[in-house]
Order: C-alpha cells, then sequence, then structure tokens
C-alpha cells in the first residue's frame, strides 16, 4: 500500500497549517450557506409563487434560467465527476 510506480512508498501527506484549515471549514461553511440559500429561495418560490416581486423570486428567476441554460449531459457529468472524487477521497484517506 502506498506504492507508486517502481515500487518507491509515496511521499507522507503533509499536515496542513492552521490557518488553511481554518479557511478552508470556513470556506466551505460558506459555500453550504449559499446553496442551502439557493435552495430555499427555490422552494420559497414554489410556495409563495412567482407572480410576486421579491428577493427570492428574483434568485428563483436566475437560479432557473441558469439551470435552463446548462445541458442537462454537462450537470450529469459534473456530479458523476463529484461522485468519484468523494469515493475515491473517502477510500484513499486512511
Amino acid at each position: 500500500m502506498g506504492l507508486i510506480g517502481g515500487g518507491a512508498s509515496a511521499p507522507p501527506l503533509a499536515p496542513m497549517p492552521k490557518m488553511l484549515q481554518q479557511f478552508r471549514t470556513i470556506g466551505w461553511a460558506v459555500v453550504e450557506v449559499a446553496l442551502f440559500l439557493i435552495v430555499l429561495c427555490m422552494l420559497l418560490d414554489i410556495i409563495i409563487g412567482p407572480g410576486t416581486d421579491s428577493f427570492v423570486s428574483a434568485v428563483a428567476k436566475n437560479a432557473t434560467a441558469f439551470l435552463n441554460a446548462v445541458p442537462s449531459g454537462t450537470v450529469v457529468g459534473f456530479a458523476l465527476v463529484v461522485a468519484v472524487f468523494a469515493l475515491l477521497k473517502t477510500r484513499l484517506r486512511p
């Protein structure tokens, strides 16, 4: 385990400095909150209805326009790449 090409072992993983780890944690939290806000606006737009002029409707219209502009094959391909990355990340970590 940990062998590369000619039988040499892989270099050990360097520990991430504490500050970079905090930035990474905060960054992922911001991404999760933004995604949650978009999904919440989409659901609220379904509940309130598309006829209202509000922040919720504007976010829902922008998200719908973006999702309609992106080809479905691209969305499926992106989802598969993310799934394979997540699977490999969990399998290869000790």
